[in-house]
């Protein structure tokens, strides 16, 4: 069958003869998209909603990137702004992927989702799917992404059916909220920024919290990001970590809103948010959270400490003259007392958000391709199955493969080895 040509598949549907298929078109997508075009190599990028939906529609109205502008680079295009130390709204960081598919007529079939993909191994190819037919294909890359289904604990279905709850993935604003205050559950990146968008629009807001750490957003004249990257921290490779579970850690919290600035349990403490341990036990309008916060605070210091003290090594190695640090950080390491019951009707609490992450969905990929953890089996993208690929997930070859800036070493990887196939 020539390139591309359709035929009626064995049950009469539309099949179609591609070289290779990429599914999902956010960065890992697009920048792999790119590599093949810069290769030659024929393929289409399949995306269930529009480009870059994931930071288009499952994003709050105030989300920034947490890195700086300078960051936001992907193969064929660095940061051409004129703010590289600002950080970009969703807005314009949707504007900034669109602008990529155009500058190389990615060719991207938006509104067309892979519903199944399986192989037939007696002809040596993959079968996609989709909402309009099938495409057979002799290589797949797998960009969907880290964030696939948001995950509730079981706790959720305990509290009353009267107060309002959604995902963190699903929330956009205070305005959206029944009125009232808000339990936000979990304390990561989202939970943290969640809290302080709705505590600066007036709500009150109560916050079952974690360990997880925080990174002071400058610190001696740079931004961490600006540090980490001297420091070669985003070029640890994954065998380095201690296990493979350790890829599914959470990242430390930060924020670029309103310019950039420190954000943790504390900075929210001293907002008003009523900081509790974590959440422990639900019934009806009665929660119940473990007494843990004082080691909740500790630990989740003691990542910024760290992170501190790494640069501050790093700056007496390297004589680097860089100013002392200017910020109050004194309320670090003092006790603070932590909620241990709540209960929501006499709190007034109208609404919880559930800030408790995704797990991977992977039920339509008909293939033993993944570990314990639903992690892909892979080296830097490459799986055993000959043809199949996984892009853009965290720790796939660094700390820095999920990553806008990090993504393109990995997609050009891919693209060379699908390039050294035959066509």
């Amino acid at each position: 069958m020539a390139k591309g040509e359709a035929a009626a598949g064995s049950l009469g549907r539309r099949m179609e003869s591609l070289d290779t298929v990429i599914i999902g078109a956010g960065q890992a997508g697009l920048a792999t998209s790119y590599c093949l075009r810069q290769l030659g190599r024929d393929h289409i990028v399949l995306e269930r909603s529009r480009v870059a939906d994931t930071w288009r529609s499952r994003r709050w109205d105030s989300f920034t990137l947490v890195g700086p502008n300078w960051t936001c680079t992907l193969p064929g295009t660095p940061y051409r702004g004129r703010d590289p130390d600002g950080y970009m709204g969703k807005a314009e960081l949707v504007g900034f992927f669109e602008r990529y598919a155009r500058s190389f007529d990615a060719p991207v079939r938006e509104g067309v989702a892979a519903r199944r993909l399986r192989r037939d191994d007696g002809a040596g190819l993959y079968i996609v799917e989709t909402d309009e037919g099938e495409i057979q294909s002799r290589n797949v890359v797998v960009a969907t992404g880290a964030y696939q289904r948001p995950k509730l604990p079981a706790t959720s279905s305990d509290i009353d059916p009267h107060v309002a709850q959604l995902h963190s993935d699903a929330y956009r604003n205070p305005a959206q909220l029944p009125d009232g205050a808000v339990l936000v559950v979990g304390s990561g990146q989202s939970g943290c920024q969640i809290a302080e968008d709705l505590r600066e629009a007036g709500r009150d807001v109560y916050l079952a919290t974690s360990s997880v750490g925080w990174f002071p957003r400058r610190y001696r004249g740079h931004d961490n990001v600006w540090w980490r990257n001297e420091m070669g921290f985003f070029e640890k490779t994954v065998d380095t970590l201690a296990s493979p579970k350790d890829r599914m850690a959470a990242v430390p919290i930060q924020t670029g809103r309103s310019g950039g600035h420190d954000i943790s349990l504390r900075t929210l403490a001293a907002m008003g948010v009523r900081l509790a341990g974590r959440l422990a036990a639900a019934s009806g309008t009665r929660v119940r959270f473990a007494d843990d916060l004082e080691t909740n605070l500790a630990r989740s210091d003691e990542v910024a400490h760290r992170l501190i003290a790494e640069i501050d090594d790093f700056i007496r190695a390297r004589g680097i003259g860089a100013p002392p640090d200017l910020l109050d950080r004194s309320a670090s390491g003092r006790s603070m007392p932590g909620i241990t019951e709540l209960d929501l009707e006499k709190a007034r609490v109208g609404s919880v958000v559930w800030a408790t992450g995704y797990e991977f969905d992977w039920g339509w990929v008909e293939l033993p391709a993944f570990d314990e953890y639903a992690y892909p089996i892979q080296r830097q993208g490459v799986t055993s199955w000959p043809g199949l690929y996984f892009v853009g997930l965290h720790w796939m070859h660094t700390r820095g493969s999920g990553l806008i800036w990090g993504v393109g070493r990995d997609a050009e990887h891919i693209a060379s080895h699908i390039a050294a196939t035959r066509p």
